[in-house]
């Protein structure tokens, strides 16, 4: 290889290297622009929130900005460069030619017997210089990362950017997206075309959608003016959701909301002449369960019944309609049945909710109604409360107790009852309910003591049952004890010191343990035992504090019979034999308590009270 295909080689590789530097920013340049143009962009139609108009020019001027970097910036630089100008920036970079490279270059088509003594002293320069330094490769890495990273940026705007700076980016660059979601600033009007009754309200509801705007104006057309009419919109207290009723609407109308520089689109309201419903009667056919006779109300509109009720709705418009409907709020339509004048429409009531009457003209819903409201109520369990006697009654054995117990219920009562037992004996009951399907009840009674020839300390245990339909509801229970007409002490019972009147202050407690004992076991009873957990823990809890009064019950019996009172006085006798037969059933209940026998473990209960 001569001298002059050397220097030719030296030449291409900085000129490569050269048009590698010259790319690299280009591309850096280009990317730079079209980021920095991309984000002004967007702000610019943000503020005009990107109207068609904002986005026309803001298009036009992102691409010649574009159009302008890249040719400015990459395609002239790139055409422009030659061997020429690469000699000329090695000279720059290595003095050491001294204008022998530029000169080599522009003679060495010539046949200049200098030429080869020319180009060997060049070439030995040459051999001493590396064609890297004239375009570093550091510098042509720095040029490519920074277009890679304004490219990713602008990338990354454009497909998944957050807020208006995505959504404008998206719109420069894609144009509108082709999924049909909504714009980022948008009105979302409502019912937006529709076909409307004639001389009937039509409510208009604005939507702003990623802006507020303290003025909200709707702008109307009437078909017999050519003016279009601006009014402002009323704000709800949500804020973004702007309403506007058109009364009484007569004839045809165009419309359209303004708010913030965004418009929506226009729309049209029809009108057209249908019926006018002027009487509505309800018949409510209540389940079977319920008991109840059919219902009517007259006049009707909102419907209000147990769940499980179908109205039957009549109306009667004054004009024969054609195609009618009951619309519901949950989307669910239901015909109306009938012609002429006189409509029926049976509409289950199962939840909460909505519905109006509506006509199908020309394949759309026109509304003939205001809306009315379905509540479906549910039906609650009765409540009872026995009203005298208000709590636990201490009697004499021969008075005639006098009882009563009131009950209510939403939809009718099916049962009143008391319930008694004596000394846990059998139950007896007794009906106190006048007639049935009565909302509200009281009930009187009396009972005579002295049918049962009790004696003092014997008990009784009352509670009232109130029933509707489905449901039972019970009272607390309450024990009515009967207590001798006076205490008399002898000489001797008073010799017996305080232990006499502690005895009694610990028999007291026992006894009213004992009804909590009861009292805890008859809410059990009540409650079904409907949780298997906790039923079980009250059951062990129960069964426990039975027995630990069973012992304190028979520590007393002891303590007494360690005084020698059993001897004493046939009182104490009595007392003590008491005292025993109440472990003895004291022990019974606690057995049935700890194997869940609710039921089975009252008498014994009541005869360990007694």
């Amino acid at each position: 290889m001569n001298t002059r295909e050397q220097l030719n080689q030296y030449l291409r590789g900085v000129e490569t290297r050269l048009r590698w530097l010259v790319v690299s920013k280009g591309a850096a340049i280009a990317a730079g622009v079209a980021l920095g143009a991309t984000i002004a962009l967007v702000l610019f139609t943000n503020a005009l929130a990107f109207s068609s108009e904002s986005l026309a020019w803001a298009r036009f001027l992102l691409f010649v900005s574009l159009a302008v970097a890249i040719g400015f910036g990459l395609v002239l630089p790139f055409v422009r460069l030659n061997q020429r100008k690469a000699a000329k920036r090695a000279e720059v970079i290595f003095p050491d030619f001294q204008q022998r490279l530029l000169t080599f270059v522009e003679k060495r088509e010539q046949r200049d017997p200098m030429l080869d003594l020319l180009a060997e002293d060049t070439a030995s320069v040459a051999k001493r210089t590396q064609s890297e330094a004239v375009a570093r490769t550091a510098s042509i890495f720095t040029f490519a990362t920074g277009a890679g990273a304004a490219a990713a940026v602008l990338i990354w705007l454009i497909v998944a950017g957050p807020g208006y700076l995505g959504y404008g980016s998206s719109l420069l660059w894609a144009g509108p997206p082709k999924t049909g979601s909504g714009a980022f600033y948008d009105i979302v009007v409502q019912p937006g075309n529709q076909l409307v009754r004639r001389r009937s309200d039509q409510m208009i509801t604005a939507q702003l959608t990623g802006f507020q705007s303290p003025k909200v104006r709707l702008f109307a057309r009437y078909k017999s003016t050519s003016k279009w009419e601006e009014t402002a919109m009323l704000g709800r207290a949500s804020g973004s959701v702007y309403e506007y009723l058109f009364a009484s609407l007569a004839e045809p109308v165009e419309y359209y909301v303004e708010a913030g520089g965004v418009k929506s689109k226009t729309f049209k309201l029809d009108v057209i002449d249908l019926p006018m419903i002027k009487k509505i009667k309800v018949t409510y056919h209540y389940p079977a369960w319920l008991g109840m006779k059919d219902m009517t109300e007259d006049p009707g509109g909102d419907l209000r019944a147990v769940a499980g009720t179908v109205a039957e709705v009549n109306i009667e418009t004054d004009r024969p309609l054609r195609s009618g409907v009951v619309e519901l709020d949950n989307g669910n339509k239901i015909n109306v049945e009938g012609s002429g004048t006189s409509l029926t429409v049976k509409i289950p009531i199962e939840k909460d909710g909505i519905y109006h009457f509506s006509a199908l003209e020309q394949g759309q819903s026109v509304r003939l109604s205001e809306d009315y409201f379905i509540e479906a109520r549910l039906d609650n369990p009765p409540t009872v409360h026995i009203v005298k006697p208000r709590s636990d009654a201490k009697v004499s054995p021969i008075e005639e107790v006098n009882l009563s117990v009131q009950a209510d219920d939403d939809f009718g009562l099916q049962a009143l009852e008391l319930h008694y037992a004596v000394n846990g004996g059998a139950e007896k009951t007794i009906n106190l309910l006048d007639a049935k399907g009565t909302k509200s009840s009281g009930g009187h009674t009396m009972i005579a003591l002295e049918e049962f020839k009790l004696v003092p300390g014997d008990v009784i245990a009352v509670y009232a049952v109130a029933k509707d339909a489905r449901n039972t509801s019970r009272t607390d229970i309450q024990f009515i004890e009967t207590q001798p007409f006076e205490k008399n002490y002898t000489q001797a019972q008073a010799a017996g010191g305080g232990g006499g009147g502690g005895g009694d202050q610990e028999q007291s407690q026992i006894s009213q343990r004992q009804k909590e004992i009861i009292a805890a076991t008859w809410n059990e009873l009540r409650g079904g035992g409907k949780n298997k957990t906790n039923s079980a823990e009250n059951a062990k809890f129960l069964a426990d504090v039975q027995a630990k009064l069973k012992e304190q019950t028979m520590s007393l019996s002891q303590r007494a019979k360690s005084r020698q009172l059993a001897g004493a006085n046939q009182e104490f006798q009595s007392f003590v034999k008491d005292m025993d037969e109440a472990a003895v059933q004291m022990g019974l209940a606690a057995g049935k308590l700890k194997s869940q026998s609710w039921k089975e473990a009252q008498e014994p209960e009541q005869k360990a009270l007694q």
